[in-house]
């Protein structure tokens, strides 16, 4: 049974919609208009997202510190986490320096650095493979993998003379 109260109220613009609605039984749009003035009003552009909107906070050696996840670096890559996870096992960048027990039965979480991140979106810049669309690169005819170990190995360095200082 249909919920036609609902429904038109979605059409007279009295519930907010996520998504394009659709006049009941039809493929057509509907569009939002200003019962007012009974003109079309334009819809507010969605927010862009960055990267690093919600970073994970841990405590660290005493101090608190961000941390990102594979989404995260996925967001900033322009990749999907799959392909992120699939690096990881092909050893084109390395396993994360920190890993965090999962609370549900889906694994552990793998953590990023900012310094890591903006590390990896600064070489991904360089070597070309940030906007990866239409350019046909490839990322093992790239530096990246070697650019990012190096990276990762510079950075584990500095935070291991931090610590020892």
């Amino acid at each position: 049974m249909r919920d036609w109260e609902r429904e038109f109220a979605v059409i007279a613009g009295g519930q907010k919609q996520n998504a394009p609605a659709y006049y009941p039984g039809s493929n057509r749009r509907i569009r939002s208009v200003n019962p007012a003035t009974m003109r079309l009003v334009t819809p507010e552009p969605e927010p862009e997202i960055t990267w690093d909107a919600k970073p994970r906070i841990y405590r660290l050696g005493g101090e608190l510190k961000e941390f990102f996840s594979i989404g995260h670096l996925a967001l900033a890559l322009n990749r999907r986490p799959v392909t992120i996870r699939k690096w990881e096992r092909l050893g084109i960048i390395p396993a994360p320096t920190f890993i965090v027990r999962g609370k549900s039965p889906r694994g552990d979480r793998r953590l990023y650095t900012r310094a890591q991140v903006e590390g990896m979106i600064r070489i991904a810049a360089e070597e070309n493979i940030l906007h990866h669309e239409g350019e046909g690169i490839h990322i093992s005819t790239t530096n990246f993998s070697t650019r990012v170990v190096a990276l990762f190995k510079e950075l584990s360095e500095t935070t291991e003379g931090d610590r020892a200082a």
